[in-house]
């Protein structure tokens, strides 16, 4: 079987980690590469986070770093506490994802010379039409300047599944989701490009949450990543009892890697809707929200441009993951 080539566009914290974990594990990818971007922490730190994975998971995935600030947000001084180098003493969810991978030693692997979005048109230019798929797990920075920069590589994507956005579920305000939030107007540039486009939203990713027995699971398979994965849950599970509820405690969302599981077997997503979507980047208190227009009936609705993932297979998900780490051993 021909393998699936992939690109992780990431911001690695603990889920994003997870995510590369068992992208790499999976046989059924062949991973392109890894590009880095400011998100959960300043991109110097999600770059060597980054890397420590790509390490573990044999060191021969390049890791390439991205851009360093959102388009406009934190100029214009609306994102005022990001870049973020370590994580905030303050928060609720400073547990979440630390500062550094501490469950990796520090990569001894360096980042390769190029910068991120160079790599990607590079990459993409040399594809063929509907080559790669693109996973973005943090803000959309780098591939919105890659669209902008080269439209010709447009055409080259087979498609993206992106961590990204809410519907009736938030964790920056009320509906607003951290990627989409932190560089609102990447996430509208990327959209406006085109391309079959996935939103795998915290609607879906709050549905398929990790409990202790979970992680219990994925320990038992007694490899290093499944380790590493373990505790990270572990991490975040701790972390989400003082910040965010979900439906079971003590439990957590696993974010991003249910993108890895939904291309694997898309039938982890148990609700999917085409719907039209637009992102807020009028500066006000909806800034960054992902508004679908989906549900309401509404006949003056515009033509979908994405697909929305609402709801998730739980169990089913805690089965891929579990799959995909066996390939550790």
């Amino acid at each position: 079987m021909e393998k699936r080539k992939v690109i992780l566009d990431v911001d690695t914290g603990s889920d994003d980690a997870i995510a590369l974990v068992v992208a790499m594990a999976n046989p059924a990818f062949e991973v392109l590469g890894i590009t880095t971007v400011n998100g959960n922490r300043a991109v110097p730190i999600t770059t060597e986070n980054s890397l420590r994975i790509s390490e573990l998971m044999g060191g021969k995935v390049p890791v390439f770093q991205g851009c360093a600030l959102p388009w406009t947000s934190c100029m214009l001084g609306l994102r005022k506490n990001y870049p973020q180098y370590k994580a905030p003493e303050e928060a609720l969810y400073k547990n979440i994802h630390g500062t550094y991978i501490d469950q990796c030693p520090p990569a001894t692997i360096k980042a390769q010379p190029q910068n991120a979005v160079s790599w990607l048109v590079d990459t993409l230019m040399a594809a063929e039409d509907g080559e790669i798929t693109l996973i973005p797990l943090g803000p959309l920075t780098n591939i919105a300047h890659a669209v902008r920069i080269e439209p010709r590589i447009i055409p080259k994507i087979k498609e993206i599944v992106y961590m990204g956005g809410g519907f009736r579920v938030g964790n920056k305000s009320a509906l607003a989701e951290f990627n989409v939030w932190l560089d609102p107007e990447a996430a509208q540039a990327v959209i406006d490009a085109n391309i079959p486009f996935t939103f795998v939203t915290l609607d879906a990713t709050h549905a398929a949450y990790l409990n202790m027995e979970d992680v219990a699971r994925i320990r038992a398979i007694g490899t290093k990543p499944a380790e590493v994965v373990a505790s990270l849950c572990e991490q975040r599970i701790k972390g989400y009892s003082t910040w965010q509820k979900v439906a079971e405690e003590p439990a957590a969302p696993i974010h991003d890697p249910l993108c890895v599981a939904y291309l694997v077997d898309p039938t982890v997503i148990t609700e999917l809707v085409d719907a039209p979507c637009e992102v807020d980047c009028g500066r006000g208190s909806a800034y960054g929200v992902t508004m679908f227009d989906i549900k309401n009936g509404r006949m003056e609705a515009k033509e979908p441009n994405c697909k929305v993932a609402l709801a998730a297979d739980r169990q089913k998900y805690v089965d891929i993951l579990c799959q995909l780490l066996e390939y550790t051993k």
